[in-house]
């Protein structure tokens, strides 16, 4: 082989080499597959009323509306595990609380740390106001993640005492693949603690109107039209525990709606086999030119020697 053609081979195996690496890189594919959904590509986001109707005592005897929402929220974390959880809290306002994230740590601060708007705070309770919040949230993580599925948890009692039409939660369930709203408190309701941390030492909120205790009311209706128009089921929680199966109850709603996802046959490896050939080819002649480099060398000292 001439040398021209010998420097034309060693730049087209380099080229080839940086090619084929490249191609590694974009990670090529062809045709679809299915791949099992794991828990680690499903996003929950939790929606909790914050309005002080939620300090109202009547879940599980007296306990504050609030606290069998902590137990069960922390109880749906650990039944989900490795899921990406989120907190968006609504009450005079809505807003994001936490992030999607997978550290269950964070999550669990999150429910701890809770905490109810002060008597005074609020402007009325409005069961839809999240709505608009909600679109944009989950809008936005379509956007960023779209081979992700996602999940809301709606929390609240229902009570809406500001007049007005509601926004209907309609659009936000064409966003989500499944989900559950969780419904505290009772029709007969009840009193709610005036102090920050719900004991019952300093009395209950006024009524202005009657100038007796305020009372609460939970209004189930309003939360089974909110499950209808966001396409998930209604649970009407009246003692803690037992979220195992609303959990179980996501990932069988999932599979229903396809619990695989479409994905190419990977081509990676092929591209691997090749790339892996090349370099052992420049290996090969990296070695080759080093020997015949070290026989040009020690010829002259042969010949010196057999003189």
């Amino acid at each position: 082989m001439s040398p021209a053609a010998a420097t034309g081979l060693v730049i087209a195996r380099r080229v080839g080499i940086a090619l084929v690496f490249w191609v590694v890189l974009l990670r090529p594919g062809i045709g679809e597959a299915e791949t099992a959904l794991r828990l680690s590509d499903v996003e929950v986001l939790v929606v909790v009323d914050q309005t002080r109707s939620m300090a109202a005592l009547d879940h599980q005897g007296r306990e504050p509306r609030i606290d069998g929402v902590k137990k069960d929220l922390a109880e749906l974390a650990d039944a989900l595990p490795g899921a990406r959880f989120g907190m968006l809290a609504f009450g005079a306002e809505a807003r994001l609380v936490l992030p999607f994230t997978t550290d269950t740590n964070a999550f669990h601060a999150a429910v701890e740390t809770f905490y109810l708007e002060g008597p005074q705070d609020g402007v009325g309770s409005r069961a839809d106001r999240p709505v608009l919040e909600l679109m944009e949230i989950l809008g936005r993580a379509e956007e960023q993640d779209p081979d992700r599925r996602r999940v809301v948890v709606f929390v609240g009692d229902g009570e809406d005492t500001r007049e007005g039409e509601d926004h209907s939660f309609s659009p936000i369930g064409e966003l989500v693949d499944g989900g559950v709203v969780l419904g505290y408190g009772t029709t007969d309701g009840a009193v709610m603690p005036v102090s920050d941390d719900l004991s019952t030492g300093e009395g209950y909120i006024r009524d202005p109107e009657t100038g007796g205790d305020a009372v609460s009311r939970a209004d189930p209706e309003k939360l089974e039209t909110i499950a209808d128009q966001l396409g998930v089921p209604f649970e009407h929680r009246t003692a803690s525990g037992g979220m195992g199966p609303i959990a179980a109850s996501f990932e069988a709603s999932l599979a229903e709606d396809g619990g695989s996802r479409p994905a190419q046959h990977e081509l990676t490896w092929l591209f691997g086999l090749v790339l892996f050939g090349l370099v052992l080819l420049e290996l090969r002649a990296g070695w080759r030119a080093l020997w015949t480099s070290q026989q040009t060398l020690l010829a002259p000292v042969a010949k010196g020697t057999r003189r």
